[in-house]
C-alpha cells in the first residue's frame, strides 16, 4: 500500500523517538490531542493522527504514565464550502457554524456531529478511545470565555505574530497591504445574533463578523455583521464568540492543557499554523505548548484526499473490506515522514502478509529473530484489542474472496462447510471455536465487499443459472468427450485440488485436445468467461456434485 517504500521495510523507530521527546514534558498527566473540522466525511488519512496519538498514549501507560487522548471536533467551525455530494444550499448557510446546519440525511442533531459520529463509529474497530470535546460547547464553558479574554487583550502581541508568519513569504506590496489591514484586526468573530452567521461570503470571498473594539474595562465587544448589517457592543458574556484559526488552536492547547498534537504537513510546515500557535503559546498564555509532531498525508490510488474535493475514502469503507488492525500495521510501520499510498486493489496481498505477521508474533510460522522481535514490538500496537494469549487461526483472504461469491449458487451453508475444511487442513485444527467461526464470517463478509466494490475483471466470478446456449453451441465433440471423461472421475470419489488438477490434464491428454482448451471449456460451461480461478480448488469450492450436474445439463 505504499509506492514510497519497501512492503519489508520497517521504520519504527519514530515511535520511540516521539515518546521521549513528550516524556521530556514530565507532568503530571500527558494529553494526546487530534482534532478536525467535520466539513463533509472525513476521509481515512485523518486516522493516521488519531492512531499516532493512540500510540504514544499506549505506550506512555505501559510506562505507568497517566495518560488520556482527545478528538477535538471543531464543529464551531463557519461554512465556507459544501462537499460536491451535498444537498444543502450553499447560499442559505454559508457562515453559519456546522453545529448549527441541519443533518441533512436527519439522523444527527447537526450537519456536524453527522459526520463527525460516522468517524467516531468506527473508533473501537480501529482501537481507538479518545474523549470527544465538540468545539461548540468547549466555547461556552468558563476557562474558554476567559482564555478568549486574554487573546483579546493581547491583541497587540497577535498582530505581531500574524504579521511575522502569515507575511513571511509576501513581497513588499503584499506586506505593507497586510500590515495596514491588521491595524484594526482582532483575533475573535462574533456569531450575529440577527442571522447566525460568523462571516458573510463563501471560500475566496469571506467577509468574517469580526471583532471591532474590545473595552477591557468593560469587558465590551463591537461588531459590525458584513452579512445583514447588524451592529452592536455589548458584553462578551452576550454574545457567542470563536477566535480566529491560528489563534483558536493554541488557545484549545492551553485550555485543554494539551502535551502533544499529531499535526499533518499542511498545518506543520515551517512557519505554518503549528509554529504559529508555538508562538502565541509563549508569548500569549505564557507557557511552552504541546510538542509537535508532523505527519506526511496519506494518498488514495496515488491522489491526496480531500472532503472539500469529494476524494475520500472513509474509515466505515476500510472496515467493509479490511482489517482496522492491518490499517494501524500500515501507518505505525512506516515513518510519519513517509507519504503512504493506500491502493484498495492491493487488499487481499496485504491481508494476506499481516495474517503471516501475526503468526511470526504467536512463533507459529519460522522466520528470522529480527522479524520476530519486530513483531514483539510492532504487533500488539497494531491490534484494535489486547492482545490474544493463543493464536487465533484466520481464513486466507483470498480464498474468501473466491468463495465468497459462491453463496448464491452453493449456499450459505456449504461456503461455511468448504471454509472450515481449509481451516482444518491449513492449521491441523481439530475444531473450529466459536471465535474461529465468527472470524470466519466477518472474513467472508469483507472478501466479497472487496472483490465487489474493487476486485478486478478477473478475481469477480459470476456463475449464470444455467449455461447459455450460445456456449454449448461451441463445444466440439472432442470437447464433449473431454467432459464425459471428466465426469466420469467426478462421480466416481471426491479428490483433493491438486488430484483434481491432474485428472483435467490427463483427461485432455487422453481424448487429444489441449489442455488450454479443457480450461477454457470448463471455465466457459461454469462462468461464461475463457479464464478464472484455479480449476481444481475452484471446482471443490463448487462441490463435484454440482459441477458434475453442470457438465451433465451441456451434455
Amino acid at each position: 500500500m505504499s509506492n514510497e517504500i519497501q512492503e519489508d521495510e520497517f521504520n519504527i523507530h519514530w515511535i520511540r523517538d516521539v515518546v521521549d521527546e513528550v516524556l521530556a514534558r514530565d507532568v503530571d498527566e500527558y494529553v494526546l490531542s487530534t482534532g478536525k473540522s467535520p466539513s463533509g466525511s472525513i476521509h481515512i488519512g485523518f486516522v493516521r493522527e488519531l492512531i499516532t496519538s493512540n500510540v504514544i498514549k499506549r505506550e506512555l501507560k505501559d510506562l505507568g504514565k497517566k495518560a488520556r487522548s482527545l478528538f477535538v471536533v471543531d464543529d464551531y467551525d463557519p461554512v465556507r464550502a459544501f462537499p460536491p455530494s451535498v444537498s444543502l444550499s450553499l447560499d442559505e448557510w454559508v457562515g453559519i457554524p456546522y453545529c448549527d446546519v441541519p443533518d441533512e440525511f436527519g439522523c444527527c442533531d447537526s450537519f456536524g456531529s453527522h459526520w463527525a459520529n460516522e468517524l467516531i463509529e468506527t473508533f473501537p474497530d480501529f482501537g481507538l478511545d479518545p474523549e470527544i470535546v465538540w468545539t461548540s460547547k468547549l466555547y461556552q464553558t468558563p476557562e474558554m470565555r476567559d482564555a478568549v479574554r486574554i487573546c483579546l487583550k493581547e491583541t497587540e502581541t497577535l498582530r505581531e505574530i500574524m504579521i511575522k508568519y502569515v507575511a513571511s513569504d509576501f513581497n513588499d506590496a503584499q506586506r505593507t497591504k497586510y500590515i495596514k489591514a491588521m491595524e484594526d484586526w482582532y483575533p475573535a468573530s462574533i456569531l450575529c445574533p440577527e442571522c447566525g452567521k460568523f462571516q458573510a461570503g463563501a471560500k475566496g470571498s469571506i467577509k468574517p463578523n469580526r471583532v471591532t473594539g474590545y473595552d477591557i474595562e468593560t469587558d465590551h465587544v463591537s461588531f459590525k455583521c458584513p452579512g445583514c448589517g447588524h451592529e452592536a457592543s455589548v458584553p462578551l458574556d452576550k454574545v457567542k464568540v470563536k477566535l480566529t484559526w491560528r489563534i483558536d488552536w493554541p488557545t484549545k492547547w492551553y485550555v485543554l492543557n494539551v502535551t502533544c498534537e499529531p499535526a499533518g504537513k499542511d498545518h506543520s510546515v515551517k512557519g505554518g499554523s503549528y509554529d504559529t500557535g508555538l508562538e502565541v503559546s509563549r508569548r500569549v498564555f505564557d507557557w511552552a505548548g504541546p510538542v509537535k509532531v508532523p505527519y506526511e498525508w496519506v494518498m488514495i490510488g496515488g491522489r491526496d484526499m480531500g472532503t472539500s474535493t469529494g476524494i475520500v475514502f472513509s474509515p466505515k469503507v476500510w472496515t467493509e473490506i479490511a482489517p482496522p488492525e492491518l490499517y494501524r500495521f500500515l501507518m505505525l510501520k512506516t515513518d510519519l515522514q513517509r507519504t503512504i499510498n493506500i491502493q484498495p486493489e492491493r487488499v487481499p496481498d496485504l491481508v494476506d502478509q499481516y495474517d503471516r505477521f501475526e503468526r511470526v508474533y504467536y512463533e507459529v510460522e519460522e522466520t528470522t529473530s529480527d522479524e520476530k522481535e519486530l513483531a514483539k514490538l510492532l504487533y500488539p500496537l497494531s491490534e484494535s484489542n489486547p492482545v490474544r494469549n493463543e493464536y487465533l487461526p484466520k481464513l486466507p483472504f483470498k480464498f474468501a474472496v473466491t468463495i465468497s461469491q459462491l453463496e448464491e449458487v452453493i449456499g450459505t451453508e456449504p461456503v461455511i462447510a468448504k471454509s472450515i475444511e481449509v481451516m482444518h487442513k491449513q492449521y491441523d485444527i481439530e475444531s473450529v471455536s466459536d471465535d474461529i467461526l465468527a472470524h470466519i464470517r466477518k472474513r467472508l463478509d469483507r472478501a466479497l465487499k472487496w472483490v465487489t466494490n474493487f476486485g478486478s475483471k478477473r478475481e469477480k466470478i459470476a456463475v449464470p443459472v444455467e449455461v447459455p446456449e450460445s456456449i454449448i453451441s461451441t463445444i466440439t465433440d472432442d470437447d464433449r468427450k473431454f467432459l464425459t471423461l471428466l465426469l466420469k472421475t467426478l462421480r466416481k470419489s471426491s479428490l483433493e485440488d491438486e488430484e483434481l488438477q491432474t485428472e483435467i490434464f490427463e483427461s485432455a491428454r487422453e481424448v487429444g485436445i489441449k489442455t488450454k482448451r479443457a480450461f477454457t471449456v470448463l471455465y466457459r460451461i461454469l462462468i461464461s468467461s475463457k479464464s478464472g480461478p484455479r480449476i481444481g480448488p475452484f471446482l471443490n469450492m463448487l462441490g463435484t456434485d454440482w459441477v458434475a450436474k453442470r457438465i451433465e445439463s451441456v451434455l
